[in-house]
C-alpha cells in the first residue's frame, strides 16, 4: 500500500498545482448558495424590473406558490448539482489520466515497481475525496441558506441525502477514470461524460423496477429523503447496483491498464 499513498499524495499535489483544490469547491460553494438566494430574492428582482415592486413581486410570489426548506434544498440538487455542477465536476476531472498518457509519466509509472490497481485507486481515491469536500462544501452552504431563509430540515435527512448523492457522484468519477483511459481527447471524454450523465437524468424521472440499474436515480432518492424523509421504490436494490458499477468500473481500469490497452500520444498501445 507504499505505492498507493506515494501516488496518492502525488496526486493531492498536482490538484493543489492545478489549483483544483480552491476553485472547485468555490464554484460548488457558489452553485449551493444560488438556488435558496434565487428562490427568495426572485419575486422582489422580478417585481423590481417591472416597476411597480411590491404589486409585480406579489403576483410573482402568488404564481410561485409556497415554497418550503424542503423543496428549495431538493432543488439545490436536481437544479444546480446535477446540471451545471456535473458538468464542471467532469471538466475538473477529465485530464486526469490523459495528460499522463499524452506526455508519457503513465507509460513511465507502469515500468516502475507499481501495479495498475495501485494507480488506479491512487486516482480514484484522490479524486472521491476532491468532490466529496467540493460538494460537501456546496451542500452545506446550501443548507445554511435554506435554514437561515426557508427554516430547519431533520439533520438526518440532510445527512442522508448528502450520502446518497455522494454515492452517484462516485459513480461519475468512476466513469470519468475509464473513459479517460481509452481515449486520448479530453473532449471527447467531457461530451460522453456529460452526456451520458445527462440522459441517465432524464429518464431517472420514469417509474419502474428498471430504475435499479439507473444511478442518477439516487439522485432522485437523494432528494426524495430531503422532501418526503422517506427513499423511493427499489432504493436498495438501486445503490447496491451502483456500488457494483462502481466496482466493475474499477477492475475494468485496472484490466484496461494491466493489458495496456489504452493511448499513449499519437500511438496505441
Amino acid at each position: 500500500m507504499n505505492n498507493v499513498t506515494t501516488l496518492f499524495l502525488k496526486e493531492q499535489m498536482e490538484q493543489w498545482r492545478s489549483l483544483k483544490w480552491i476553485w472547485l469547491p468555490v464554484v460548488f460553494a457558489i452553485l449551493g448558495m444560488m438556488q435558496p438566494l434565487m428562490m427568495y430574492y426572485l419575486p422582489e428582482i422580478m417585481g423590481a424590473m417591472g416597476g411597480d415592486g411590491s404589486e409585480q413581486g406579489a403576483a410573482i410570489a402568488d404564481l410561485m406558490g409556497v415554497v418550503n426548506a424542503q423543496q428549495v434544498m431538493a432543488g439545490t440538487l436536481s437544479s444546480q448539482f446535477d446540471q451545471l455542477g456535473i458538468i464542471i465536476l467532469i471538466v475538473a476531472l477529465m485530464g486526469a489520466i490523459i495528460s499522463e498518457k499524452n506526455n508519457g509519466m503513465l507509460a513511465f509509472i507502469l515500468t516502475r515497481p507499481v501495479k495498475a490497481w495501485q494507480y488506479i485507486l491512487a486516482k480514484w481515491f484522490s479524486q472521491a475525496l476532491l468532490v466529496f469536500i467540493s460538494l460537501g462544501l456546496g451542500y452545506f452552504a446550501a443548507y445554511y441558506y435554506v435554514y437561515l431563509l426557508y427554516g430547519g430540515i431533520k439533520m438526518a435527512s440532510i445527512f442522508a441525502g448528502f450520502g446518497i448523492y455522494f454515492v452517484w457522484l462516485l459513480f461519475i468519477v468512476s466513469v470519468v477514470l475509464i473513459l479517460g483511459i481509452v481515449f486520448r481527447s479530453t473532449a471527447v471524454v467531457a461530451m460522453i461524460g456529460a452526456g451520458g450523465a445527462i440522459i441517465l437524468e432524464l429518464v431517472s424521472g420514469a417509474s419502474g423496477w428498471v430504475q435499479i440499474f439507473n444511478p442518477a436515480y439516487l439522485s432522485a432518492n437523494a432528494a426524495s429523503v430531503i422532501m418526503t424523509d422517506d427513499v423511493k421504490d427499489y432504493f436498495v436494490g438501486n445503490l447496491m447496483v451502483t456500488l457494483c458499477f462502481i466496482v466493475a468500473l474499477l477492475g475494468l481500469s485496472i484490466f484496461l491498464l494491466t493489458k495496456k490497452k489504452f493511448h499513449i500520444g499519437s500511438s496505441h498501445e
